[in-house]
């Protein structure tokens, strides 16, 4: 009875070996944030998107509980909208 107990434990201690060495690396999580910003002044809008969008990377990095975070390159366009201007800056962020 201890023999067959002692093969067991042995072969599950095998299989599981195996499984956690052939197991691959998993990559980081990627996602793509924006930030929206309104106001009159294009180039002071502008601005303030791209501010918000470092304030939204920090919060999802630290919700992911990330300590070193990759941004892509940042891209932002604005519209008018009647008398305001509408930007919106997004990035691909990766941790």
């Amino acid at each position: 009875m201890i023999r067959k107990l002692l093969v067991a434990g042995i072969a599950l201690a095998a299989v599981a070996a195996f499984t956690t060495v052939s197991q691959p690396v998993q990559a980081g999580s990627c996602a793509v944030v924006s930030a929206k910003a309104r106001g009159l002044n294009e180039s002071k809008v502008s601005a303030r998107s791209l501010k918000n969008l470092k304030h939204k990377v920090n919060h999802w990095a630290k919700k992911n509980k990330l300590k070193l975070v990759k941004e892509g390159h940042a891209s932002t366009v604005c519209s008018k909208k009647g008398a305001l201007t509408v930007c919106t800056s997004s990035a691909k962020v990766c941790g």
